[in-house]
């Protein structure tokens, strides 16, 4: 690698971009009960509330790919900056805007800046790193997203108990990613001059990608849950304020960043498919924990087994992704990762609502539970018949 000397700031600096992202637009899931109570006169608000969760998901799915294209066009560090300002002051916006809408708008432009940013580190990582470093790496990348999502929902939950347009604030912690960029990272190198050989493996991505962009996104469809139905589901409860809420949040990236941290050991010994089995073991019992939960903290034992899982399954399409495509459509593919990422979090309110409207709040916890045993299995079904890249 080049400027040895810098090493240890790139691998912060990637890893404090890596926190922006994935649970960005949970950041102000303690305020939305609040946001909706003081929007109470305008029509659908509890939807429309909930919307500030998942529209810059539906914009992150919509231009990942293009993101993923510009960084093999122009570069991956002139995409990082502008993103990373895009997400500064949309993400910010809440804070200084008056209405609803206005509001919300802001949420989808917010969207550009965390597929520019979400995009760009995982593939430096892959630009950056190869083999057992590139593991451990990728392990490291999990557990900061998920800290990220630790230390910003708790924090959300207690700014949020003040005023809720203070949880807006905490996105200002991107400008500190922005004055670090050009004191640490540099645009790797690319072998430009390629053999006939080499073009054809460049065109010939193996067909299991699908495998894992659909497994990436039904991981978000499940997980994300949590942000969006577990504070109305906490609402119920006695003696809930923000900071609980906070907390119940928090405690999900929490386990989500420990198994992430672990995930270069449990990679030594499965394969991809197999992790992805193991995974959906504890998010299953951690959602039917919920489910059959009459307390807070029966509720947020749940949250923890969740973030176990999630913590295992991140890190792991990424660094699947990245070990099947071949360097010069890595920005591409890691987009279209990006895209199925997010695009399970736009959907995960749609699919989720209709069962919680036909069984209840509790049993659409249940229901989930119920859906994410059978896929295990099937999982452990399909390992032998998956050419999985190791």
């Amino acid at each position: 690698m080049e400027h040895t000397k810098n090493t240890k700031l790139l691998e912060l600096t990637l890893l404090l971009a890596s926190m922006l992202t994935i649970l960005a637009n949970a950041i102000i899931a303690p305020s939305l009960p609040l946001i909706s109570n003081t929007f109470n006169d305008v029509n659908n608000v509890e939807i429309l509330t909930k919307l500030m969760l998942t529209l810059p998901a539906l914009t992150i799915a919509i231009v990942a790919p293009l993101a993923g294209r510009l960084l093999d066009k122009i570069g991956r560090i002139k995409v990082l900056y502008i993103s990373l300002l895009i997400y500064l002051l949309a993400g910010t916006s809440g804070f200084w805007l008056g209405s609803l809408f206005s509001i919300l708008v802001g949420r989808v432009v917010f969207g550009l800046g965390v597929a520019g940013i979400m995009t760009v580190s995982t593939t430096l990582i892959g630009d950056y790193f190869t083999g057992a470093k590139r593991e451990h790496f990728m392990g490291l990348q999990g557990a900061f997203v998920a800290l990220g999502g630790l230390i910003f929902i708790t924090a959300a939950g207690v700014l949020t108990d003040i005023n809720w347009r203070l949880a807006f604030l905490i996105y200002g912690f991107s400008a500190i990613v922005m004055v670090l960029v050009p004191f640490s990272l540099h645009e790797p190198k690319m072998e430009h001059h390629e053999t006939k050989a080499q073009t054809q493996n460049r065109i010939a991505v193996p067909p299991v990608v699908w495998l894992v962009l659909i497994s990436a996104f039904i991981t978000t469809v499940s997980f994300y849950m949590i942000p969006v139905q577990l504070p109305f589901f906490l609402q119920k409860l006695e003696g809930i304020n923000g900071n609980k809420m906070g907390l119940a949040l928090g405690s999900m990236p929490f386990a989500q960043a420990i198994a992430s941290y672990f995930y270069k050991q449990i990679k030594r010994k499965l394969d991809f498919v197999s992790i992805y089995s193991l995974g959906f073991i504890p998010m299953a019992i951690g959602f039917l924990v919920i489910g059959f939960s009459q307390t807070y903290w029966q509720a947020v034992a749940g949250v923890l087994l969740i973030g176990l899982g999630v913590g295992t399954l991140i890190p792991n399409g990424n660094l699947w992704m990245i070990n099947l495509v071949p360097v010069q459509v890595r920005g591409k593919y890691v987009g279209f990762l990006t895209t199925a990422t997010f695009l399970g979090m736009f959907i995960s309110p749609i699919i989720i609502q209709p069962i919680q409207n036909l069984v209840g709040i509790n049993s659409s916890f249940i229901v989930l539970g119920v859906a994410l045993s059978v896929l295990s299995v099937f999982y452990l079904f399909i390992r032998k018949r998956v050419a999985t890249s190791n």
